[in-house]
This record gives C-alpha cells, structure tokens and sequence, in this order.
C-alpha cells in the first residue's frame, strides 16, 4: 500500500467529516479510490462531499502537511510505513494513518507491555478509587497504561498511572490537538510529558459521537490485557471488550453488587468467562508481574476490629462504631485514616467497604494451627 495515497484519503476522509478506511477497502485500497472515476465512486456509493475532497487530495503538498504537523508537535505514520503500530495491524480494519503526540516515538509493543483500564463515564466512588489504584499499580510495574481519557475510570486510571512516575496512552476520538472532555486539559497536558496521545483522525478533528466507538478498538488492539472496572449492561466500554476478545487479548473484569444498574456489565462479563479482579493482587497474576507488597495490617486494635466487622458486609458508620465498641468520633477518626490508607471505601449510600483483601483474625488462627 502506497503511504502517499493512504495519507491523501485519509486527509480527504477527515476533510469531508468520513471515516475513509472502509470506502478504500471496498474500492480495492487507497491508491484505486483516489483514481477511481465519478462513476465509480457514485457506484461505490461514495457522497460527493468525499469525492471533491478526493480530488483535492490528489494535489495536497504531503511533505508541508508533515512539516505542519511536525509543527504542532504530532508525527503521522500510515499502515504501510515501519513507524506505524504493530498491534493496530491485527485490526480487521486498521486506521490508514494514525497521528501520535507526547514524550513516547510510538505506542510500546503489544502484550506484557501495556494494560487497558477502561469503565463507566459515571462511576462510584470505590470504582473511580479502585481505577486509579490499578493504574498506579501497573505503572509502577512498568506497564503502559491506555484508555481513553473519558470522564470517569479512563481518567482515573490515566492519573493513577502518571501518579506512580509511570507512561500512559490515551486514544483519542478526535484530533490529537485537542483536549477533549475539556475538563481534562490539565490530564490532557500531563499525558503529553510522560505518555503518547494517540488519533487515527488528523489534528483539527472534532469530537463527534461515532468517532468514540471507533477509536474503543484501538485501545483494545494497543494492549495485552484489557481491565473493565465498572460498565453498565450498554456500556460503551463493552464495546471495546467485544474488540478485545476478537483479537484475543485478555478481558478481566472487576465484579459489583448483585442487582446493581452501575455494574450490570461487569458481572456479566465474569457470569460470560472474563477474569475476576478485585485489587492488585488479581491483576499481578494477569499480567505476570509481582504482586504488590501492600500495607502493613494496621497494628490498632480498635482498627482491626473495624476490619473485621467489614469483613462480612457493608456497613454504615454508627453501625461500625457500635460493634467494634468504641466512640463515635473515634471512629469517624479511625475511618478516615482506614480509607485514605486504602483498606476502606465508601459505596454510593454512604456505607463503608474493605477495599482490601482482609482475613479475620479468627480465621488466621484457624489458618496457623491447621483446624
């Protein structure tokens, strides 16, 4: 495939607001839909918005656009070139370019290398905290982390990665120059100094609704290991597991209350086969990393015994207080400290949660002695 050709429709694509990948396909590549007579191009069903921007494209001075784009930071590399990113090429569509701005020369090579964390753009509180501490984990494992830079988890596992000193990837659905929610400038702005922005739409592009669906396969491709944290049953990011699972990459999801909307599609993921991933534990065993060496069981025994009441279920903060018998305010005190040590977390009702792994101290005890 001819690099040349391939950027001119890709250019004449994002000109005329069309994803031209499958139309050059069916025209029988790039360098036959540039050529291709009025008549075939109606025959191919090709809109005449495209085909004016195909016969402008035919003229386009390639090496000024690549000087422009050098310009603002963003390389370009088309299928056929060696910069172009192997994984994407297991696509059965692969972009005909992709445009990439930040710190890294291009993504890391697919498998152990990089994870996706991908979730609901509403998340709970535990799934936004849990997100980031997967990212920061994987990071810190030197793992790339990619998502999507949506509200939500993308966000928080995009932070929790640049928390731990670590790269992330964020594949975006629209140009590569814009921030896109705009409330992520400031993520938008550290993912350039520490990771890689990545497009198949050229700098300029608007984000639209259909371009965000698309680019989830991206994602999927760029990673060995797909995380799913919190997804409802219709799920954008389901869609990106469907991606996944097509190109054989691993699907691990994160599981939530019974009958709860929130996680409607994470449980169902596990209920369909995708791996189970409470904590960082569970995911150093997908990804073949050590696991992490976590904090020291705190030594208070007033907050032991807060931990053990969770063990068992939620519980609201009264509730807490009154069976491990001590004081309100302590225990608000003790709950604060628990929480921000990451042992404890708070659903949407307000109730305490383990965040943690925790075994009672009764059934260590069991454990030690052999009964």
């Amino acid at each position: 495939m001819s690099a040349e050709a391939a950027l001119r429709v890709v250019i004449a694509g994002a000109r005329a607001g069309i994803e031209p990948s499958g139309t050059a396909r069916r025209a029988g590549g790039p360098a036959a839909l540039l050529a291709a007579t009025a008549s075939r191009l109606d025959r191919l069903g090709v809109p005449e918005t495209f085909q004016a921007e195909l016969r402008r494209a035919r003229h386009a001075d390639l090496d000024g656009y690549r000087r422009e784009l050098a310009g603002s930071g963003t390389t370009c590399t088309t299928v056929s070139e060696p910069g172009y990113p192997a994984a994407l090429r297991e696509l059965p569509d692969p972009p005909l370019a992709v445009f990439l701005r930040g710190a890294l020369a291009t993504p890391p090579p697919v498998g152990r290398a990089a994870v996706a964390i991908v979730g609901a753009r509403r998340p709970t509180d535990p799934g936004l905290r849990l997100a980031r501490r997967l990212g920061s984990f994987a990071a810190g494992a030197g793992l790339a982390v990619v998502s999507g830079m949506a509200l939500g988890i993308d966000g928080a596992a995009h932070a929790g990665a640049l928390d731990a000193g670590g790269v992330t990837i964020a594949v975006l659905g629209c140009g590569t120059d814009i921030a896109y929610p705009r409330s992520h400038r400031g993520l938008y702005a550290r993912i350039l100094e520490h990771g890689l922005v990545v497009s198949e739409y050229p700098p300029g592009t608007a984000p639209a609704p259909w371009r965000f669906p698309a680019r989830n396969r991206l994602i999927a491709a760029l990673a060995g290991t797909l995380v799913v944290v919190e997804a409802r049953a219709r799920s954008g990011a389901l869609i990106t597991t469907d991606h996944a699972l097509d190109l054989g990459r691993d699907v691990v999801a994160v599981p939530g209350a019974a009958g709860s909307s929130a996680t409607a599609g994470t449980n169902g993921l596990i209920k369909a086969g995708a791996g189970l991933v409470e904590d960082e534990a569970d995911l150093a065993v997908w990804l073949g990393v050590d696991p992490p060496a976590g904090p020291e069981p705190p030594a208070d025994p007033a907050a032991r015994a807060i931990l053990e009441r969770l063990s068992g279920r939620p519980a609201y903060a009264d509730d807490i207080a009154s069976a491990a018998n001590i004081g309100p305010g302590s225990a608000a005190a003790l709950l604060s400290r628990l929480e921000i040590d990451g042992w404890l977390a708070r659903d949407a009702s307000g109730r305490y949660t383990l965040a943690r792994s925790w075994v009672p101290i009764a059934s260590r005890r069991s454990t030690a002695t052999g009964r």
